[in-house]
């Protein structure tokens, strides 16, 4: 009995247009937990590791994980896996909102798509069925257009995912949108949709896992209820969204500013801040489903040229890296630039970074407007940006051509030193936290599996102060701007990164909870019988098998840095003068892990995790 679960997946070939189901079992899901984990064991064991991002063999993997819809604020999120069109390596994203309970109502834990359909498709999911139709009609509407003919043809009952007109142009960071406001953001998984021709999926079925102790169940869910109510950083997010502390961390140095080369910019703390968002813009509250959090801004903009009715708000990334990257202090134009990127589809820190990439390049003469028809991008410029994005979708131009590919493509069609201005690990732009503030976050972006990114990696709020897990030694004092302790932290939160990835779950209320707690509730849904020890073996199994599909794909230990932008100290603010030290948390994480000095697993430790397999594909 597969307890939490609904112990099946479905496979869709969109070539032949026929669907299978298969039973998964219970080892696959006890070591490989579910979501990203069970999404990276399923292309490993069945798919084709030698096809590259965009070719029809790689596999696209939506997976829930065994705490998807148990009822908990923080419990509706869904992970989608695959080779990523952006990196060339593992990519991941990873969505609340209401699609992953839905897919498993409908009987499925995961759904795998291969091969490409010769026309455009969606997928219609119901109480384990499964019906490829025809979307020659939906292929260029963006995001919210799909999703409201959608759900008017098939109820507003229906969960949809849907991709934009970015990603059926296969722009490299294509988003996945579910219901508007819900976003897999990064690492180009809408890329993948698109080049399968695969335009939706919808979802709609009542189908219920069974618990392996329902009444532990509804009384942890219960006992988690009240400590939400009573968890700061919780009601910080509920009043004022993700940019809670941009106002704060901005004095801290922690917020970047003009692409990473100035550490205070006062009036963006002032005008970018949550704080202003929800005095100026917000008239609602959203939440994903069944969360008490409540996180998800609704805004409007009631007048002046970037108007718009209400609609889903910017997160704090977005914030930064359309503000204060930019040097844009104009919120409304974050707005629309928030409501346009959801539209189409595209990953906003990604774009963002890039068009901040774009302006340090023109400022330094690399990129030069006779070159770019005739358009110069400079800092605080934000109507030229807003100018040029549809052009970016449609690929039309040359200057929109090159922002279309992401910043580490563009620099290295570029060249003449413009690398000096990316802040990417492997291809992915870094997120809106400065390691300069924070050195942890440097070691996090250098090490994640699927490129800068801090999701995947929960440093940030050991060094905020935020979470403590003392059961694992996480509770030692983490000085911001010190590599000490460094590494064990990036380590093993990076494992509880890959568990909440896996269960599926929001790493937001998720900090009410102990890792303690974490076991007891994995044992009282799925049965696992884990204690904490096993627990985090399990999240470590997945880093590695995670970290080895990078490996297959070409990627070494030398891959293991943060953007020249960011390793280049400035001389203002809360970081000024301040450099992580890579070199000594590298080392340092390189033998907590058990790898080589250069960064590569060992057999040994392969073996340790039970990955054997996987050290046979690397020849260890």
């Amino acid at each position: 009995m597969a307890y939490g679960n609904m112990g099946k997946a479905l496979e869709v070939d969109l070539a032949s247009g026929t669907t299978s189901e298969f039973e998964i079992d219970e080892a696959t899901y006890r070591d490989f937990i579910g979501g990203t984990g069970l999404a990276a064991k399923l292309l490993f064991d069945r798919g084709d590791l030698d096809a590259g991002p965009l070719d029809p063999a790689n596999l696209l993997v939506f997976a829930t994980g065994p705490l998807t819809g148990i009822g908990f604020s923080g419990s509706s999120r869904l992970s989608v896996g695959a080779r990523s069109p952006q990196t060339g390596i593992w990519g991941q994203a990873s969505c609340g909102g209401n699609f992953g309970p839905e897919l498993k109502r409908c009987g499925y834990d995961a759904v795998i798509f291969k091969g490409r359909a010769e026309e455009p498709v969606f997928l219609l999911l119901g109480n384990d069925s499964a019906d490829l139709l025809p979307a020659d009609d939906l292929w260029g509407m963006d995001t919210y257009e799909t999703t409201d003919v959608l759900k008017e043809r098939y109820g507003k009952g229906g969960k949809v995912l849907a991709i934009g007109p970015a990603s059926e142009n296969l722009i490299p960071f294509g988003a996945i949108v579910n219901d508007y406001g819900h976003i897999f953001g990064r690492s180009g998984m809408g890329t993948v949709m698109g080049s399968k021709n695969l335009k939706a999926i919808v979802a709609q079925g009542d189908k219920k896992p069974e618990y392996k102790d329902p009444e532990k169940v509804k009384a942890m869910q219960e006992a988690h209820r009240e400590e939400i109510k009573d968890n700061i950083f919780c009601g910080a997010l509920s009043a004022f969204g993700t940019g809670a502390n941009l106002e704060a961390k901005m004095y801290e140095g922690d917020v970047p500013t003009r692409n990473w080369g100035q550490g205070l910019w006062e009036e963006g703390a002032e005008k970018l801040s949550g704080i202003a968002l929800a005095d100026g813009f917000v008239v609602d509250h959203a939440s994903c489903r069944g969360c008490a959090v409540r996180c998800k801004p609704v805004v409007e903009v009631k007048d002046g040229p970037y108007a718009m009715p209400p609609g889903p708000g910017p997160e704090y990334e977005t914030q930064a890296s359309f503000g204060t990257m930019l040097l844009n202090p104009d919120l409304g134009a974050v707005c629309k630039i928030n409501d346009f990127c959801n539209r189409t589809g595209m990953d906003t820190i990604t774009l963002g970074a890039t068009f901040a990439w774009a302006m340090d390049c023109y400022e330094q003469g690399i990129l030069k407007p006779e070159d770019y028809d005739g358009i110069k991008l400079e800092w605080g410029d934000i109507a030229t940006v807003i100018e040029l994005l549809p052009s970016i979708v449609a690929k039309d131009g040359k200057l929109a051509k090159l922002l279309a590919k992401g910043s580490r493509a563009a620099a290295e069609e570029v060249g003449n030193g413009a690398d000096a201005f990316l802040s990417d690990s492997k291809g992915l732009e870094a997120a809106m936290h400065d390691p300069r503030c924070n050195w942890g976050d440097g070691l996090a972006y250098a090490v994640s599996i699927r490129g800068a990114c801090h999701v995947s990696n929960m440093t940030f709020l050991l060094e905020w102060g935020a979470i403590e897990y003392p059961e694992i030694g996480l509770d030692k004092n983490y000085q911001n701007q010190s590599a000490e302790f460094k590494a064990e932290a990036a380590a093993l939160t990076a494992d509880i990164g890959c568990i909440f990835n896996s269960a599926c779950w929001c790493e937001f209320p998720g900090t009410a909870y102990t890792v303690t707690q974490w076991a007891e509730l994995f044992s009282a849904v799925a049965g696992y019988d884990w204690d904490v020890e096993k627990m985090m073996e399990a999240g470590a199994r997945v880093w590695f098998l995670q970290r080895c599909l990078g490996h297959i794909w070409g990627a070494t230990g030398a891959d293991d840095r943060i953007g020249q932008r960011i390793m280049t100290p400035v001389d203002d603010g809360g970081i000024a003068g301040s450099v992580p030290d890579m070199d000594t948390m590298l080392e340092e994480f390189y033998a907590f892990r058990e790898m080589t000095p250069d960064g590569m697993p060992t057999r040994a430790t392969l073996d340790k995790y039970g990955l054997g397999d996987v050290a046979d594909k690397l020849n260890l």
